[in-house]
């Protein structure tokens, strides 16, 4: 499904996701979101817009380690269950 057609929470967890993961991509969501949810499909409203451009990058970054720890014993495993054939 393209992001475009998913609804307003949809939209705002792909985001916040990708933001999640990336810290590059967390300052030029903040910085432009309009512009960087264009790039993947996407547009926004004006309240989510004005929304990530109030995003603290400091409480994400801290979000994004602590979200990481629990995760990272659980990504060990899932990479040893990957096949090469």
């Amino acid at each position: 499904m393209p992001h475009s057609n998913t609804h307003h929470p949809e939209r705002l967890a792909v985001l916040l996701g990708l933001a999640i993961r990336d810290e590059s991509f967390a300052t030029e969501l903040q910085t432009n979101p309009t512009s960087t949810a264009k790039d993947l499909g996407m547009t926004l409203r004006i309240d989510e817009v004005v929304a990530l451009k109030g995003l603290d990058l400091a409480h994400l970054t801290t979000a994004a380690k602590a979200l990481r720890r629990p995760l990272a014993a659980h990504a060990g495993f899932d990479q040893q269950q990957v096949r090469t054939d």
